[in-house]
């Protein structure tokens, strides 16, 4: 076969149809992933709007936050908004707290960032009778503590010491009321 013959017969080859006699083989159908929800039955109360406050710098501080459920039902959202307080924070604080249930380690956990560049996270192993014992480790060596009281459906009580990098400790009780 001289070059050209083989040129050819190389420009036919690539250009010929691919015909395959082997059978195509069924993909087997997915296997389902089980989603296991978290159960937020001791959590339900929570859902509604309230209203919380709490002495800070000799004022009272107001909040509104708002619980509802995440589109998966994964996730308990808590939109907190708080208007400005004084000279030391002049714009409104929009915080966002995620809580969910870590089977893993058996934990409800809590994350929460704010629009002030606030962030943090907390775990409970979940509520003894009408408390819940909140704890958390910041990144820069700061620990806080929530203990929680479900007062009743409508009310709850929330003593919180925080520890900052530094030592020093504060310590606030947070009272919220629910309004619907």
């Amino acid at each position: 076969m001289t070059a050209l013959g083989c040129a050819l017969f190389a420009v036919a080859v690539s250009t010929a149809p691919v015909v395959s006699t082997a059978q195509t083989a069924v993909a087997a159908a997915p296997t389902p992933v089980p989603v296991p929800h978290p159960d937020f039955s001791s959590m339900n109360f929570l859902l509604g709007t309230w209203t919380c406050t709490q002495p800070l710098r000799g004022k009272t501080r107001s909040e509104t936050d708002v619980y509802s459920m995440s589109s998966d039902n994964m996730w308990m959202v808590d939109a907190a908004t708080s208007p400005p307080f004084d000279q030391y924070r002049s714009i409104p604080q929009n915080g966002m707290t995620y809580t969910t249930y870590d089977p893993t380690i058996k934990q409800w956990v809590a994350v929460y960032y704010d629009n002030l560049g606030g962030y943090g996270i907390e775990s409970t192993s979940g509520w003894q009778g009408n408390v819940a014992n909140w704890s958390g480790k910041g990144l820069d060596g700061s620990t806080v503590t929530d203990v929680i009281t479900k007062v009743s459906d409508t009310e709850t009580s929330d003593a919180q010491t925080m520890t900052d990098s530094h030592g020093t400790v504060s310590n606030v009780t947070i009272s919220c009321k629910k309004n619907s």
